[in-house]
Parts: structure tokens; C-alpha cells; sequence
């Protein structure tokens, strides 16, 4: 279960910003491909930079290069860059060095450059969950909502965000949990980022149009997956990829951008059923049979099989307030392209629920925290008539 959508884009869950523009990293060790060309596509399509805008670019030992390109990319269009640095090892070391007493502390930088930046870009600095796996859930709450404020001033400015990776970024740990080579992993990466986003669009466009034709959503699954959700009137979001013109002036959650894209999300109403999730990965652990009772878009029971007691992600579920119970997004996969079966938010015919925090998908629940669940292989009918059946898009 991955917490929350969108990543925290200024500094990671131990409040770290890091050098200015100029400062030099670790070398590379996963380069894109033509991470220049790359680099103007980003700034100039996807998240449309414009003259005097001013653009952090959020980066991490791995990826030195692009961000070197985008922040030259960003300066030929006569707008301003500022680099900033985390990585795991610091992470890491501040975890074990940084007394808990600073974890509420108010995020007076992080507040400062929300209000100071148009545009944030960001690479993944800390690829591996596991890392925060040992954090006293007190701890990680604390932190989740000192953070709090400076997301609440970017979403009030509009400023624009784009994030790469999308539960695509290469490592050793995600290709194991995904099941594939890390090599194929990177592929796949850097295939989604690069990608036309055309066709893209059309087909998420298709099924957003025949989602807000509906008045009521099925998912079922041999497993026993049975949960129906009421959609009538509710608003609905395509992620694209792109951060157009309109997008920018509508603000939340459409400044919102994340690649790989594809994918139609909303705020459904109420849902009533079980979910069952025979597989989840949690900080780097199997959580299996995972099976959770819904009445009134309430979590009312949540059971499994194995790895769920003393895990770290039932740490912080217990830690969390009353909105962690709150089913609070509807998600469904729209990228063709992208390999189908793998568990993420964009493969065509993929459905993900998502509990707690909904802001980034413009709803109201500002619970600091967030559990993330793939249903692969579900079947979806809308009012009785299947639109993805055994996971596959129809």
C-alpha cells in the first residue's frame, strides 16, 4: 500500500530540502534516454512553463542528469530553477539522528518556497519504502500533518505539479514487487514518460465520458470482491499527462500530473460491500488476503490472512484519525501502452481504491493519511453493463 497519491514534493516524511541550484550530486546511476530532449518536452508540454515562472526541481542522487537538463530547459524559456536535493541516505541518517520533539515542528522552507514557486517537478528521491518502515507510527503521523500547511498553500496558488514515476520508478524493490525484471521495470519507465500522450487521452477520455453517464458502479472478483459504488453527479478527472492552459486556471486537482499517465479518478458517493485484496506490499512486506467490510463508504471491518498485525502500515492505520476509514477515491487505469496485470494506477482495465486523504483528487478529506489498494482482475459494470471485465478494458 503506497501512502497517499501524490508524493510529498517538498522534502520527504523528515522535512528535508536540500541544496540550491548549482550544488553537485552522485553521479547517475539509472540515466533516461536523451534526458535534454526529455527535459523540454517536460517543461514545455507537460507541465507548460511559462516566462519568469519559477520552477523547483526536486531530485535525488539517481537521476543528476535530467535534472542538470530540466533546469537548462527551464532557463531557455526564460523562467527560473531551483534545485533541490534529498536522498536515502539522508533520509535514512535523519531518521535515526533527528530527535522526534522536531517532527511537528512548523515547515517554515517548505511553507516559504509554496508560496515563492509557480511549478514543482519531481523525481523520486527516496525509492524505497522500506526505509521508513521502522518509523513509531506517533512519529509518522506527526510529520504528516506538520506537512500539511505548506500543501495547503500550493493548492491554494494553483501551483503546478508534475510527478515522475507514478509506482514505475526503477528499483530492485519495486520490480520485485511488481513481479518483473528491473530491467523491464525501466522500460517501462521510460517508455510511460516518453510517451505520445495522444492516444492516450482519447481513450481515458472515452471512459471518463461513459463513467459520467452512470448512475452506479460494480466491481466484483472470484475472490470474493463484491462492492458497489453510487457515482450520479459526481465529478470526474482525467490524468493526462499534460497540465494544460484551462487546467492551470481550474486549479486542484488538475495541476496535478503524473508519469506514466493514465488514468479516470473520482470522489465516488457512498459504497457498500467487501473488498478483497489477495496480495499488497506494505514498507517492503507481503500483507495477503487483505479483506476489508465497506457500509456507507465506511471501513467497518478490516481482516487478512497474514502480515497485516505488527506491520508498519497497521501501525499507522491505527495512528490515524477517524478519515482513515473514509473510501475516498475511485480510480481506473486508461494507458494501453503500459503492460496489463501489472499492480499500478495506469494499465488499461486497472481499478485502485484509495482511504483517507482525498485532496489531491479534489475532495475533502484531510486525513494525513493515505492506504492505496490495487484490485487486479476485477470485472467493473456500469448500472449492470460491464466496461472492464477480469481486468481487461473494454
Amino acid at each position: 500500500m503506497s501512502m497517499m497519491k501524490l508524493a510529498t514534493v517538498l522534502g520527504s516524511l523528515v522535512g528535508l530540502v536540500g541544496v540550491a541550484y548549482g550544488q553537485q550530486a552522485k553521479p547517475a546511476t539509472t540515466a533516461a534516454p536523451d534526458t535534454a530532449a526529455l527535459a523540454d518536452k517536460l517543461v514545455s508540454v507537460n507541465v507548460k512553463v511559462k516566462e519568469g515562472n519559477i520552477v523547483q526541481i526536486v531530485a535525488g542522487p539517481y537521476d543528476t542528469a535530467l535534472a542538470e537538463d530540466l533546469a537548462v530547459a527551464v532557463r531557455k524559456l526564460g523562467a527560473f530553477p531551483l534545485i533541490t536535493f534529498n536522498s536515502e541516505a539522508i533520509a535514512k541518517k535523519a531518521l535515526a539522528a533527528v530527535p522526534d520533539k522536531y517532527d511537528a515542528q512548523k515547515r517554515k522552507l517548505d511553507e516559504a518556497l509554496n508560496k515563492l514557486v509557480d511549478v514543482i517537478i519531481v523525481i523520486p528521491q527516496v525509492r524505497d519504502p522500506a526505509i521508513f518502515a521502522g518509523l513509531a507510527p506517533a512519529r509518522a503521523a506527526a510529520m504528516a500533518k506538520a506537512g500539511q500547511p505548506a500543501e495547503d498553500i500550493a493548492r491554494k496558488r494553483k501551483v503546478r505539479v508534475v510527478e515522475l514515476g507514478n509506482g514505475f520508478t526503477p528499483t530492485a524493490a519495486r520490480a520485485k514487487e511488481l513481479g518483473i525484471s528491473e530491467a523491464d521495470l525501466k522500460k517501462v519507465f521510460w517508455d510511460g514518460i516518453t510517451a505520445d500522450y495522444t492516444a492516450v487521452e482519447q481513450k481515458c477520455t472515452a471512459l471518463k465520458t461513459a463513467i459520467a453517464a452512470g448512475k452506479e458502479i460494480k466491481i466484483t472478483h472470484p475472490n470474493g470482491t463484491d462492492i458497489t459504488f453510487q457515482i450520479k453527479g459526481k465529478k470526474l478527472f482525467t490524468s493526462d499527462g499534460v497540465i494544460s492552459d484551462a487546467d492551470a486556471k481550474a486549479g486542484a486537482p488538475l495541476v496535478n500530473a503524473w508519469l506514466p499517465a493514465g488514468e479516470v479518478y473520482l470522489v465516488p458517493g457512498k459504497s457498500n460491500g467487501k473488498i478483497v485484496n489477495d496480495r499488497e506490499v506494505a514498507f517492503g512486506k507481503d500483507v495477503t488476503g487483505l479483506t476489508l467490510e465497506i457500509k456507507d463508504g465506511k471501513i467497518t471491518s478490516l481482516t487478512a490472512k497474514s502480515g497485516w498485525d505488527g506491520s508498519a502500515i497497521k501501525g499507522r492505520y491505527d495512528a490515524a484519525g477517524a478519515g482513515k476509514n473514509e473510501l475516498s477515491v475511485l480510480d481506473f487505469g486508461c494507458n494501453s501502452a503500459v503492460k496489463a496485470g501489472l499492480e499500478n494506477f495506469v494499465p488499461a482495465g486497472n481499478v485502485t481504491v484509495f482511504f483517507g486523504d482525498n485532496q489531491w483528487a479534489g475532495g475533502t478529506n484531510k486525513e494525513p493519511f493515505g492506504m492505496t489498494m490495487f484490485l487486479p482482475g476485477t470485472t467493473v459494470a456500469l448500472d449492470g453493463k460491464p466496461i472492464i471485465e477480469n481486468g481487461t478494458l473494454k
